[in-house]
């Protein structure tokens, strides 16, 4: 049997770890690194597919308004934001059945390739929103000879 220790764990104080959270977090939410989870409602179905020139990303938001779309690009992860509203606004309403989704939405894809961030356009039409992301070329991978110079 393994001996236990009679004194109560040495803990710091909860404001001692709220501060040190405080400073770690400091000034990310700003830069776009630090972002807070979101209660979320339903993640959208999404086709994702490629050619030699461009990504295609189609997400489907049916019921959703265009102005409550967000769409955004951090270093390779593409990012939809929405919000999904009830039709009914009246309190009296009995539902029978109801089988659709109402609140936030959100979806995040990972980018596989270099992209040109200057270049990509998205439509939302019939409920789908379509965003088109073209290609750029990885130089890095290229090879290329480097001449040593004299000094």
């Amino acid at each position: 049997m393994a001996k236990m220790s009679k004194k109560p764990p040495v803990t710091p104080p909860a404001a001692e770890i709220d501060n040190i959270n405080e400073f770690i977090f400091e000034g990310m939410e700003d830069t776009g690194v630090f972002l807070q989870p979101e209660p979320l409602t339903q993640i959208p179905n999404v086709d994702v597919y490629s050619n030699s020139n461009e990504l295609v990303i189609e997400v489907e938001l049916p019921g959703v308004r265009k102005e409550d779309i967000e769409v955004a690009l951090l270093k390779d992860t593409l990012t939809i934001r929405s919000l999904k509203f009830e039709c009914f606004e009246e309190d009296k309403i009995n539902y029978v059945c109801m089988e659709r989704a109402f609140g936030r939405i959100y979806r995040a894809i990972e980018i596989p390739f270099p992209v040109d961030t200057m270049k990509i356009k998205a439509v939302y039409k019939n409920g789908v929103l379509t965003i088109i992301v073209p290609r750029v070329e990885d130089k890095r991978c290229a090879s290329k000879r480097v001449s040593i110079e004299n000094s």
